[in-house]
């Protein structure tokens, strides 16, 4: 059986899915990464950018509980318990968006798993990533708290190359990932920054 007809059937993480109530396969990527790479803990804040239909936010709150707070946007319409949703595009965000959860700003983690639609032109590809990334780069410089953390999805080349070097001026640590429930055959990649820097530090 070929590997294409193996994912239109579902494979062994879209059953496991379903059968455990997550949204989407890649409620698993994030479980991993979260397990190998990061401490959430309860009380904590995470924000999902680009975070329809939802896994990635399931899997964030049960980490951050409900004496945590997971804020998600994204330009289609997403209703899940116990999140606290923007219906807008990341370019829009606003401080003012935050006021009815301005307890928990800055964010403690910033995620986002965005990627365009693939036209399987590279260059094209890249260059509609790295906008994506440079959006994701101004939610980091505006909400993310020092000391905090980000896991950004990129592609392997130009893309990857660029988030790496903004993301070695803004934290101390940079590291990539590649998930188990990441397609083998897929150009997607996560980049991972913790311990965010001061911004003096970021800028001198």
């Amino acid at each position: 059986m070929s590997i294409k007809s193996n994912y239109r059937d579902g494979d062994f993480f879209s059953k496991k899915s379903k059968k455990e109530g997550y949204r989407s396969r890649a409620s698993y990527k994030l479980k991993e990464i979260l397990t190998t790479d990061f401490s959430l803990k309860k009380g904590q804040s995470v924000f999902d950018l680009g975070s329809y239909p939802g896994s990635w936010s399931q899997v964030a709150y049960e980490l951050v509980g409900p004496t945590g707070k997971v804020a998600a946007i994204d330009i289609q319409e997403m209703k899940l318990q116990n999140c606290f949703f923007l219906h807008k595009s990341i370019e829009e965000i606003q401080e003012s968006d935050f006021e009815e959860i301005s307890e928990f700003i800055p964010f403690d983690l910033v995620l986002s798993d965005m990627a365009p639609n693939i036209s399987g032109i590279r260059e094209r590809d890249n260059a509609l990533m790295i906008g994506l990334v440079n959006s994701t780069l101004s939610v980091i410089d505006n909400f993310l708290k020092t000391k905090g953390s980000v896991l950004i999805k990129v592609f392997q080349g130009e893309s990857l190359d660029y988030t790496r070097r903004a993301l070695k001026q803004r934290f101390n640590k940079v590291k990539i990932s590649k998930p188990k429930a990441s397609r083998p055959n897929s150009r997607e990649i996560y980049i991972i920054g913790k311990e965010l820097k001061k911004y003096h530090e970021r800028t001198s």
